[in-house]
């Protein structure tokens, strides 16, 4: 939780970066365009704070320069690679943050991008972005779900339709910091569902709405029906966020087929900075010791099956220290000092880092036992408890001439990692087949393994 409100402040309060750092963000969301390509959208934000201010005959004005390149990695030819110029005028004495949009339409494959933006009047104050990212066109016979772009604020049925946030009949003001505020305390969304068809007519679409905390908490849960037949269909709405506390959260949206369960799931990453609202499941105790917490009553079989689940995150030091111990009392002593070096929040009865990873063990448990083998065992279980739970989740399981597979996209991890499973016998179990993750099993022919003829 320190880490995470440490990160609010310096989101809010750029003082001590004011002479190095530009005021700029940036954020994007990718969209359905045709089978070769998405339409992808970037979203700047940029404050004039610290900018030099210029004076002409007519305004006074401050203005950057943002460059942007975007790279094949794989060609290493350039997709983009031009400078935008920003200006931004003084409006009856205020200058406030510019917004803005740039769109395009880049074919399959994967990609860095940098982005520079500075001060044209003072260079050296600048901030520089470096990213990679994904273009995975979506499937013209598969429903899912478009990226999730945040908003400020959402206007319906608007009549500018040359604004360069309109579109499909909304003015979608992006919030590319993803920050929001006591000020400014609600979330606004903009998603599309695309090829809203199930094999079962009569059924229609359940689409979730999540809000979950930096513990993995859901603080927020909202349903609806969703009827087939469309095409694509635009998906918008708000969250108040007044009463919760300052933390990073996760927006999900699941598309569920409820006949079989198969869901295409995307979520977005936001942080909210709210200090007149206090964590209330945040209790600090100061002299916690093993007989009063939870490890005081484990049985050996307690003790050797949670070590069995948090065997992914121990070190070989704690591994072996753990093979030599034989006492009851100091394997619940070696639990409780284990999970309290990895509590974030140093002196509270509550650990959200452990929480958070029981909570997958769960998850594991419920969705990925296979014959006869507990969840967490799994490939898939694996990459749950190690890396947490997938910016994305694509899912086949009824491809022609293909085998299901599941491919788990971490935008955060090594700029962008996938993880991809195959059920190679045809029980569910589905085996890691091919990763880009640095130390994980890579396979880039992994495709032919999966096919079925």
């Amino acid at each position: 939780m320190k880490k995470v409100l440490l990160l609010l402040v310096l989101l809010i309060s750029q003082i001590s970066y004011a002479q190095t750092k530009l005021g700029f963000e940036l954020d994007y969301a990718r969209f359905n365009y045709d089978s070769t390509s998405v339409f992808m959208e970037f979203y700047y934000e940029l404050s004039p704070t610290d900018m030099q201010k210029v004076s002409s005959a007519n305004s006074i004005y401050s203005e950057a320069i943002v460059h942007i390149e975007i790279m094949n990695s794989d060609t290493k030819e350039f997709f983009l690679n031009k400078n935008y110029k920003i200006v931004n005028e003084f409006v009856d004495s205020l200058q406030k943050n510019l917004s803005g949009v740039l769109g395009f339409v880049i074919p399959k494959g994967n990609y860095t991008l940098l982005v520079k933006a500075y001060d044209t009047n003072n260079p050296k104050l600048e901030k520089i972005i470096n990213e990679n990212f994904q273009v995975q066109p979506f499937k013209n016979d598969k429903f899912s779900i478009s990226d999730i772009e945040l908003a400020t604020r959402i206007k319906k049925d608007a009549k500018d339709t040359q604004s360069i946030f309109y579109k499909n009949t909304l003015e979608v003001f992006p919030n590319a910091s993803m920050l929001y505020t006591e000020q400014s305390p609600v979330l606004f969304f903009y998603a599309e569902l695309y090829n809203l068809k199930l094999e079962s007519p009569e059924v229609s679409f359940v689409l979730k709405r999540d809000l979950v905390n930096s513990a993995g908490a859901m603080v927020h849960r909202s349903e609806k029906q969703i009827k087939q037949g469309a095409n694509s269909v635009v998906e918008v709405g708000l969250v108040n966020l007044n009463k919760l506390p300052s933390d990073s959260y996760i927006l999900a949206l699941s598309l569920i087929d409820p006949k079989t369960n198969q869901a295409f799931i995307s979520s977005k990453r936001f942080y909210l900075y709210n200090p007149n609202v206090i964590d209330s499941t945040v209790v600090s105790v100061g002299n916690l010791s093993v007989v009063n917490s939870e490890f005081g009553v484990y049985t050996l079989e307690d003790c050797d099956l949670m070590f069995k689940q948090v065997k992914y995150i121990a070190n070989r030091t704690e591994i072996d220290r753990y093979g030599k111990v034989d006492s009851l009392k100091a394997k619940r002593e070696f639990l409780f000092n284990f999970w309290n070096a990895r509590n974030p929040e140093t002196g509270s009865a509550r650990n959200e880092y452990k929480e958070q990873y029981m909570k997958r063990v769960a998850f594991a448990n419920q969705h990925f036992k296979s014959m006869g083998r507990e969840g967490y065992l799994t490939d898939r279980g694996r990459v749950l408890l190690i890396y947490g739970e997938p910016d994305q989740k694509d899912m086949f399981p009824n491809e022609p001439n293909l085998k299901p597979y599941e491919v788990w996209f971490y935008h955060e991890i090594e700029g962008g990692v996938v993880f991809c499973f195959g059920d190679l016998t045809g029980f569910g179990k589905y085996d890691l087949l091919h990763s880009t993750k640095r130390g994980e099993i890579e396979d880039v022919e992994w495709q032919s393994r999966i096919k079925t003829e």
